[in-house]
């Protein structure tokens, strides 16, 4: 498995999640990504980017949005969850197997890799295109808007700010009242990130000062769950800046942010 650009940054969520599932105190279970980096050879490139801050950021990341995932699942039982970009993401089998129709949407050579991986089911489908070709919004099926559940996980963050626009305009055109759960970085996610990802062929171009940037997009936020302020205890004394230090505490909650939107109708 080689990969440039972008695709390459899958193995880093997948180690994370790998090495997340083996501490005492997880924070969540995910014997698949183990079985999955376990499989797969590792980038050592990637070694200059990864370290346990950021094991930590991806398992917090993965385990908002699994709580997201799994409340939506619980208020709609005939939903249907899409992972736009979804790598190797094994929240399918976390959060979902058994509970929802489910689609892993990524460019077609990562497709072909999840498929030595994986299988797709009825139940859980695999679409190999870019998230920018807008056909494959064709293949969702006919279910009412408000069931779907959108997820741009890592994803982005790799975007210019006009695709993210036009992307999310297409989704509020076509699935009104879907909802759309993503990941997005402040300035300081830039300082920390930027630098590494270029160095590997896959820089970062979109970034916010707060979720405002995102709201008008044409989005209704309906939580906002900054990174470093959730499970606390694994980030040892980066939480006590909020209190002590009011701009780096700013600085920090805006680092990275969860978000629950809902898509706004087009006017």
């Amino acid at each position: 498995m080689q990969f440039t650009g972008v695709p390459r940054t899958l193995l880093i969520p997948l180690r994370a999640r790998a090495e997340e599932h083996a501490r005492a105190n997880a924070l969540f279970r995910d014997p698949q990504a183990l079985d999955w980096f376990q499989s797969v050879l590792w980038d050592a490139e990637l070694e200059n980017w990864y370290d346990w801050r950021y094991q930590v950021c991806i398992s917090v990341r993965t385990k908002l949005l699994d709580n997201i995932t799994a409340q939506h699942i619980a208020i709609h039982p005939n939903s249907l969850v899409v992972e736009l970009g979804a790598g190797l993401s094994s929240r399918y089998y976390r959060v979902g197997e058994g509970k929802t129709q489910w689609i892993e949407l990524d460019l077609p050579e990562v497709m072909d890799i999840r498929l030595t991986l994986d299988t797709q089911t009825s139940e859980h489908r695999f679409l190999a295109t870019s998230v920018l070709d807008w056909a494959w919004m064709d293949a969702i099926p006919a279910i009412p808007s408000e069931s779907i559940l959108f997820i741009a996980e890592g994803l982005f963050y790799y975007f210019e700010h006009s695709e993210v626009k036009q992307l999310v305009q297409r989704l509020r055109k076509r699935f009104e009242d879907a909802t759309l759960a993503l990941d997005v970085g402040g300035i300081g996610f830039k300082q920390f990130n930027g630098h590494k990802a270029a160095n590997v062929g896959a820089p970062m171009k979109w970034f916010v000062e707060d979720e405002r940037d995102v709201a008008a997009l044409g989005l209704s936020l309906v939580k906002v769950l900054p990174l470093l302020n959730c499970y606390t205890e694994r980030w040892g004394l980066i939480p006590t800046l909020y209190w002590w230090l009011p701009f780096w505490g700013l600085f920090l909650r805006n680092f990275c942010l969860i978000l629950e939107t809902r898509l706004n109708p087009v006017n």
